[in-house]
């Protein structure tokens, strides 16, 4: 089970996410985190390499909404079309570099996770998640295992990406849907 405390009051220190939702990250000691991922209603156009893996496992408990998962290996293949990025971060922003590798994403794995359910994912595991019931509001623990970051795609460049504060009209969206649930 996962327990901390919903951060309601704290809705103005949430940041836009490359993949289409708003976070809020407490690091903690030893590599760990707490992180709380909202969905607002609304789509937020989102990068195209979305396929990503984590330096960190996650163990994830689903407050409301609903998530779809989808697990890939890579595999490596002159006549693949998906580019592997490395993902770095400067300056509030998400930046990718090409690994020069390229292959296929063969999916292996795909679940639903509801309110109220949990799921665990292993750092360094390539990854989708979809949401397939908004708004959707995530808390997560996370432990840094300090593996890369790696993304994937079909795109050969992609822009740096701003991790922006939430606008007021963002952060008020936020604070109610928090409000809501406690």
């Amino acid at each position: 089970m996962i327990e901390f405390v919903i951060p309601v009051k704290r809705s103005s220190e949430f940041r836009l996410h490359p993949l289409g939702f708003f976070y809020l990250e407490d690091h903690l000691p030893g590599g760990k985190s707490h992180r709380v991922h909202i969905w607002l209603p609304n789509e937020i156009e989102t990068a195209e390499n979305d396929r990503h893996q984590h330096s960190f496992s996650i163990n994830s408990m689903v407050i409301v909404g609903g998530l779809r998962s989808e697990l890939f290996h890579f595999r490596e293949s002159s006549e693949g079309n998906q580019r592997e990025f490395v993902v770095s971060y400067s300056s509030g922003h998400s930046i990718l570099s090409p690994t020069g590798r390229v292959g296929t994403l063969d999916r292996f794995s795909i679940f639903e996770t509801g309110a109220g359910a949990s799921y665990f994912l292993e750092a360094g595991i390539i990854h989708r998640i979809n949401t397939i019931k908004r708004p959707c509001v995530t808390l997560l623990k996370t432990q840094d295992r300090g593996t890369k970051i790696l993304s994937y795609g079909r795109q050969l460049n992609e822009l740096p990406f701003e991790r922006r504060a939430v606008n007021e009209f963002e952060a008020r969206r936020i604070e109610e849907l928090l409000a809501s649930l406690v």
